[in-house]
Formats: C-alpha cells, sequence, structure tokens
C-alpha cells in the first residue's frame, strides 16, 4: 500500500515547483515582448543594410576588397555560434549543437579545421566539454551592452579572414519564426558573394574618390558588426519565447501529476479506512 506521508510530500513539492515554473512562465513572457519588440524594430534596418550591401558588390572594382577575396588554401572554417547564458529553454540550444554536428559532417570538417566563436554560457560549456578549440567566447550576463559585444566579435572574425587564419566565417543561430517556432540555421558572413542577381542596375558614388576604399571598407564592418547584432536580438527574442513555453509545459505537467498523484493519494487513504472498519468489525465478531 502507498504511504499516505509520502504521496502527500510529493503533491506539496510539485506544487511548489508548479508555483515556480508558473512564475517563470510570465517573467519570460514580460522579457520576450521587450525582445520582440527590439527585434522588430531592428530587422529593416538590418534587412535594408544587407540591401545596400548587394547593391555595392554589383561593382567589380570592389572585388578587390578583402572580404570578397575566398581563402582557398585556408581548409579552417570559423563558425559563430549563438546559445545562451542560461537554460530551462527546451531545446533552443541542442537544436544549434545538433546542426553544427549535421553541418561538420555534410562538409566533411573535423575539429581540427573548425574555429569556433561562442556566444552564450551553454555553448561554451557544452563545447569545453566536447574538447573543441573555442578561439573566442562571451557571456550575454558580463556585456550589459550588446552592441559592443557584436563590435568586438565582427572586428576579432574580420580580422581573422582578412589574416587568412579562416577561409570562410558562418554564423548558426535560432531564426524567430513565431512564438512556437524557433528554427536553428545557418548563415555565411565571410567571405561576401560577388555575383548578386537583382533587377536593380546601378551602384553607389562615392565622393571624393580618395576615400572610397575607407568609406567602403566602413560600410563592409559595420554590415558584420549589424548582422551579429541582429541575430544577438533575434536570438533573445527566441530564447524567451522558447522558455515561456517550456515553462508553460512544465506548469501543465505539474498539473497532471498533481491530479494523478491525488487520485492515488484518495485511494489509498479509501483503502487505509476500509482496512481500520474491518478491524473494528473483526474485533466486535471476537467479542461476541
Amino acid at each position: 500500500m502507498p504511504n499516505l506521508k509520502s504521496i502527500k510530500r510529493k503533491i506539496a513539492s510539485i506544487k511548489n515547483t508548479r508555483q515556480i515554473t508558473k512564475a517563470m512562465k510570465m517573467v519570460a513572457g514580460a522579457k520576450f515582448k521587450k525582445n520582440q519588440a527590439a527585434m522588430n524594430a531592428l530587422r529593416p534596418y538590418s534587412e535594408i543594410y544587407g540591401g545596400v550591401i548587394k547593391n555595392i558588390s554589383r561593382n567589380t572594382v570592389l572585388y578587390n576588397h578583402p572580404f570578397f577575396k575566398k581563402n582557398s588554401g585556408n581548409s579552417v572554417a570559423g563558425i559563430i555560434i549563438i546559445s545562451t547564458d542560461r537554460g530551462l529553454c527546451g531545446s533552443f540550444n541542442m537544436n544549434l549543437f545538433k546542426l553544427f554536428f549535421e553541418e561538420l559532417k555534410a562538409r566533411g570538417l573535423d575539429g581540427r579545421r573548425i574555429k569556433l566563436y561562442i556566444l552564450g554560457k551553454k555553448g561554451a560549456d557544452f563545447f569545453k566539454r566536447h574538447n573543441y578549440s573555442v578561439e573566442f567566447t562571451a557571456n550575454f550576463s558580463e556585456n550589459n551592452i550588446t552592441e559592443n559585444l557584436s563590435e568586438t566579435l565582427a572586428v576579432k572574425i574580420s580580422a581573422d579572414f582578412i589574416n587568412e587564419k579562416a577561409g570562410e566565417l558562418y554564423i548558426i543561430s535560432n531564426n524567430y519564426i513565431s512564438t512556437l517556432h524557433q528554427r536553428a540555421a545557418i548563415e555565411k558572413i565571410l567571405p561576401f558573394n560577388s555575383s548578386f542577381e537583382s533587377k536593380d542596375s546601378g551602384g553607389y558614388l562615392v565622393e571624393p574618390v580618395s576615400y572610397e576604399d575607407e568609406i567602403i571598407d566602413k560600410i563592409f564592418k559595420n554590415y558584420i558588426q549589424t548582422k551579429i547584432y541582429f541575430k544577438i536580438v533575434e536570438s533573445f527574442a527566441g530564447e524567451q519565447a522558447s522558455r515561456m513555453n517550456a515553462m508553460d509545459n512544465a506548469t501543465r505537467n505539474a498539473g497532471k501529476l498533481i491530479n494523478k498523484l491525488t487520485i492515488a493519494y484518495n485511494k489509498a487513504r479509501q483503502a487505509a479506512v476500509t482496512l481500520e472498519i474491518l478491524d473494528i468489525i473483526n474485533g466486535v465478531s471476537a467479542l461476541k
């Protein structure tokens, strides 16, 4: 027969857990609205900036810029992975790690030909446990201004590419699809594609011409920083949405488990009462 006190303790413990997960869901929901607003505000700027880069790239003179150069002699691939500092957000991080290993297998790469740039404590801990060489790590909690973090990382990967320490650079992050759906995706950052297709025909003119290289270089580097910054902001929104859904599922599952244990508790109590009644009846019968 189940122990009544044990079942009662389990019910009380799960009720406390349900209160915590419910509170965490509310906190995640409040953070999600803030991060979603920031993502939606930045998205048009990021997309338009991408269009500017495409227009500039149609000028074949600019193909001499280092960002168009394919380091074919270097088989090392640099990969940025944007994870989270905290857990309890469902499969948000594991989807990134799964995609990373799938890409390694598809491209025939091994750990010795990979440079990792990890944002988020969960990602850094995961790849260090698997003995990967991590070139750059940063936790969001240690950087109050994510824009500064994106600038630092953009400078780092740009220098590594220009100095031919990496042949190609990719970014793996979770794309925000909807509140219920975030999809891990990989996107190439460097080298730039020099064969964009577009119906537009014009490019941009830079005056004075003597400053063209300097201005174009500044635009390209700012674009990489903007790309990384948007991916971070988008990841923040997806993280809170994923945590909100995970905590909602945990709260509902806790409720189901409480109901199940309550039924078991009532059955055990009824059985105990029945045994006591039988004992009384048997005692009375014995006295007769």
